[in-house]
């Protein structure tokens, strides 16, 4: 990564849109994403904590956006539901997280296991790569078009649930 970082500012691309002059102001600088939402405090009192506060980000991809969003509309949810009742609030909050995050959670870490055996990297790669179909619902199910633990939670198993655009489609 650092080399990566040293060498963005000298891609032709990128002089174009900055110029020709264009230096950092200081040294990049990078912090972990944290993950962690099965272990982590997402409630203390009348805080309710979203995103990164709440280990939200996913163990496999170093993805967070789609589930800080999701943590934000949980905790919305929640606050709708519970009113001013904070304990209530606070359960609700943490029995939606840990239900719609938890299971994709598992998968990641399970997943990121599994894939440090080159053997098991080569047959995913062959499986992924050996239809049109499993192509492109990879890619969907790996960057979380689907929810990734899916296989895990029967609940979301339902016609249709590995067939819709999804959040990213083409646009002629």
């Amino acid at each position: 990564m650092k080399a990566t970082w040293a060498s963005l500012l000298e891609r032709p691309h990128i002089r174009e849109v900055l110029g020709p002059v264009a230096e950092p102001e200081d040294a990049p600088k990078a912090w972990p994403i944290p993950c962690g939402i099965e272990h982590a405090i997402l409630t203390k009192g009348r805080a309710l904590f979203v995103g990164d506060a709440a280990l939200a980000g996913d163990v496999l991809t170093g993805e967070g956006i789609g589930q800080a969003l999701q943590t934000g509309i949980a905790a919305a949810r929640a606050i709708l539901i519970g009113g001013n009742d904070a304990a209530r609030v606070a359960s609700e909050y943490e029995t939606d997280v840990l239900r719609e995050l938890g299971p994709d959670h598992r998968m990641s870490v399970l997943l990121t296991k599994l894939l440090h055996a080159d053997a098991v990297n080569r047959l995913a790669l062959r499986i992924s790569g050996s239809t049109n179909w499993t192509r492109t619902n990879f890619a969907r199910w790996l960057f979380e078009d689907y929810p990734r633990g899916i296989a895990l939670t029967p609940k979301r198993w339902h016609r249709g649930a590995l067939s819709g655009k999804g959040a990213w489609h083409h646009q002629p």
